[in-house]
């Protein structure tokens, strides 16, 4: 195998599927440490997996003879990454890594690398290819690269409830409905899709394809198409294709905790907000990092206490002289809310009894095709 091509045309890239290698698992033999390097018909694919999703990327190069090898991904992503973009790399590899002693030969005219490579002949194919297409999503990538910005940060971490480590998506005709949560809180998103859905369907996506997606889509206003299969989802965008399993578990009626009868609506500035919660949250407690929220009376007034009996408050004008809405919020919740959305101004929303926040833009602004909600649950001191 031999080929050449300039470095800052793929290095990025590579970086992406580098990272998915590495993350695959910890005995050092495993064959999905590698990334697969093939060339063909004047293209270079590169590709890893860690068996829950694979990641693969196409260029075109200068081709002297075809071939395919695996190379240790944190090796190639190391040293490729200590030369100039603007390089010219050459690759040359003799006997195509069917000897497990080959060595590839990496040049830039001034360095030279050799790297020891292995047989591509046992390395794992995703199964995606072998299951029937079930239905297909039609969005704009830009679209969907910001719902996955605004939703992503409330998929829960825990592993003891599966059911809400993913994403949802729920189609009704042209309608998508996207849902994360950890159970303390959770997004939802809403946006018209390019092209309506025959009936209802739902799925959800994997946290790590949800942030590989992020990393791979562009802000444009191009439409992606993302297949599922019973067992998965790809697609294919920007020269990359993605595969992933899918999160194969009873998502809960989340619907049922949004706020049915809004008895207060209060609107403040959300980045003097984000301001003053970050303020006071100094002297909250470790534990439950509670801030407590008092609207009333053209104020908010804000109150954080610690264990040891350590107090913070704040105040902040707001034009509201309705019915005072007393709640504590967990601090971080909240900001990391307010840091998602870029309105100048949000809106407050509670029921009576409050057992939580409604948090919506008070103006979509351009995105006033994506409708964006975020629900925070109360502490309860």
């Amino acid at each position: 195998m031999e080929f050449s091509a300039p470095l800052a045309t793929f290095i990025k890239p590579l970086q992406n599927i580098c990272a998915i290698a590495s993350v695959a698992a910890a005995n050092s033999d495993d064959i999905s440490q590698n990334v697969v390097l093939t060339v063909k018909d004047g293209t270079l694919t590169m590709r890893a997996t860690n068996y829950r999703i694979e990641l693969s990327y196409t260029v075109p190069v200068s081709t002297i003879t075809d071939g395919e090898i695996l190379v240790l991904a944190s090796k190639l992503r190391d040293t490729l990454s200590k030369l100039p973009q603007s390089s010219l790399v050459s690759f040359v590899c003799q006997d195509d890594g069917d000897d497990l002693t080959a060595d590839l030969t990496v040049s830039t005219g001034q360095t030279t690398y050799k790297i020891r490579t292995r047989s591509a002949e046992n390395f794992p194919d995703f199964d995606a290819a072998h299951e029937d297409v079930e239905q297909v999503i039609a969005i704009e990538q830009g679209k969907f690269r910001r719902i996955i910005e605004r939703s992503l940060f409330c998929i829960s971490q825990e592993e003891f409830r599966e059911y809400l480590r993913g994403m949802r998506l729920e189609v009704e005709d042209d309608l998508l409905t996207v849902f994360t949560s950890d159970g303390h809180r959770m997004a939802m998103l809403e946006t018209t899709l390019s092209k309506p859905l025959a009936g209802n369907y739902g799925v959800t996506l994997i946290r790590p394809c949800a942030a590989e997606l992020y990393k791979i889509l562009e802000n444009s206003d191009e439409v992606i198409e993302l297949s599922f299969t019973k067992n998965t989802v790809s697609t294919v965008c920007n020269g990359f294709k993605l595969s992933s399993k899918l999160l194969i578990c009873n998502f809960p009626n989340v619907r049922s905790v949004l706020p049915r009868d809004i008895k207060s609506a209060i609107t403040v500035n959300r980045t003097e907000m984000k301001s003053e919660i970050s303020k006071v949250a100094v002297l909250s407690s470790k534990r439950i990092n509670g801030v407590n929220l008092v609207f009333a009376d053209g104020f908010l007034n804000l109150r954080s206490e610690n264990s040891e009996h350590e107090v913070a408050t704040s105040q902040m004008p707001i034009n509201y002289q309705g019915t005072p809405a007393d709640v504590t919020l967990n601090a971080s919740y909240v900001n990391e809310v307010l840091a998602a959305m870029d309105c100048e101004e949000v809106v407050f929303n509670f029921s009576q009894p409050i057992i939580n926040a409604l948090i919506t833009p008070a103006d979509e602004g351009p995105d006033s095709k994506l409708h964006t909600r975020y629900i925070i649950s109360r502490v309860v001191v």
